[in-house]
């Protein structure tokens, strides 16, 4: 009797046993419960300004899908994201961070501001030959504080001026010497590239920079100069000039002033009577002929070439006007008043205005359509100014 209470208290000690071990196995098998996502994000720069690219980037955890809100009714999808303001304030920003454990957002206030004022990316040399001693003046600082200093001093009294964008050079007339210089625009490397010349004034270089065209006044000659050997050569002459006009008027001489290059042609103009106003040539001696007589547009001492809507821009210095045409003399159109003779114009094609220095020591711009005349240097400052040019701001 007493071995079956035996087995009967060691089988319920059994059962008790494997009912706690069971138990256990089970509650050690229970799933982890899914974590809920977090949301946070950064964004650079923190700053910013209208127009300016932002960054944001996500810090969330335990999300693999992400709305962005970025407070101007524009909204995006990614880890990451980026984003411009178009005007200035304050913006609510908001993440919405996804994953197995739920949606939790985020949201960060970003803080936009108007761009500084900068200033034009250009600027205007212009000859100034006051005095006694002649420079080329720099005009900086255009649509904010504008300021005028002395670029560097010029070897004598400088008439026309031309810039070679695709190398930074600046070339000059002078007069004085008969000569045509080279220089970089802080005037350093000053170097004489052409010499021996009567009466220098429009210049232009082709597109490899291996040529120098002059206007040469005192011979009534177009000069072609080799710029490796300072070689010259006469494109045309006034017996070429006269044979153009054939059997009408006469002029006593040409007088060549301004002059422009443009896909292998010479635009120029001449300012003596019965030879005006604007001819156009090959920049290899050939085809010469005259454009625009006195009738059509006057007379002028500047030329160049609009490159962006393809048109001939030039000095009427009988109207004080700045005209334009095509390249073959039609669809002649006023540009701006210019108050009086016009020796250098220049294109800032990027704020779209236009720059004109005169006779009467004035220095000024325009938009291009010749609203909003702006005068940056005064008449009344008794200035010599001659030839302008446009000076991109690197």
């Amino acid at each position: 009797m007493k071995n079956l209470l035996n087995y009967s208290k060691l089988w319920s000690l059994f059962l008790g046993l494997s009912i706690l071990f069971f138990t256990a196995c089970d509650e050690g098998e229970e799933e982890e419960p899914t974590p809920e996502p977090t949301a946070s994000f950064t964004f650079a720069p923190n700053t910013p300004e209208v127009g300016q690219e932002i960054t944001f980037t996500s810090s969330s955890e335990n999300a693999n899908s992400f709305s962005w809100s970025f407070g101007d009714g524009s909204t995006g999808s990614g880890e990451n994201a980026t984003h411009t303001y178009e005007s200035a304030g304050d913006f609510t920003v908001t993440l919405v961070a996804s994953g197995e454990g739920g949606n939790v957002t985020a949201e960060e206030t970003v803080t936009v501001a108007e761009p500084e004022p900068q200033a034009d990316p250009v600027e205007i040399y212009f000859a100034d030959n006051t005095g006694d001693v002649f420079t080329m003046q720099k005009i900086s600082g255009l649509g904010l504080e504008t300021t005028i200093e002395t670029a560097f001093e010029t070897t004598g009294y400088t008439i026309q001026v031309f810039y070679d964008e695709n190398n930074d050079k600046i070339y000059y007339s002078d007069d004085d010497n008969g000569q045509v210089i080279r220089v970089n625009p802080d005037g350093s490397g000053q170097e004489v590239v052409a010499e021996d010349i009567a009466g220098p004034r429009g210049l232009a270089v082709n597109e490899d920079a291996s040529q120098l065209f002059v206007a040469d006044r005192g011979a009534d000659e177009i000069l072609s100069v080799d710029l490796a050997t300072g070689a010259k050569t006469v494109l045309y002459d006034s017996t070429d000039l006269a044979n153009a006009i054939g059997d009408g008027v006469q002029p006593v001489a040409f007088l060549p002033e301004g002059l422009t290059f443009h896909n292998g042609e010479l635009f120029f103009t001449c300012v003596d009577f019965d030879a005006e106003t604007l001819w156009k040539a090959a920049a290899d001696g050939s085809n010469l002929e005259r454009l625009l007589a006195y009738g059509d547009a006057g007379f002028g001492y500047a030329v160049i070439v609009d490159t962006e809507n393809d048109i001939l821009i030039f000095d009427d210095a009988d109207t004080n006007n700045l005209l334009s045409s095509a390249f073959d003399g039609s669809d002649i159109n006023e540009v701006v008043g210019t108050d009086d003779y016009t020796y250098g114009i220049g294109i800032d094609y990027v704020t779209s205005k236009i720059y004109w220095s005169t006779r009467d020591g004035s220095v000024k711009r325009a938009n291009r359509d010749g609203s909003e005349v702006e005068t940056l240097v005064s008449a009344d400052e008794g200035r010599v100014n001659r030839g302008l040019v446009v000076v991109p701001i690197n």
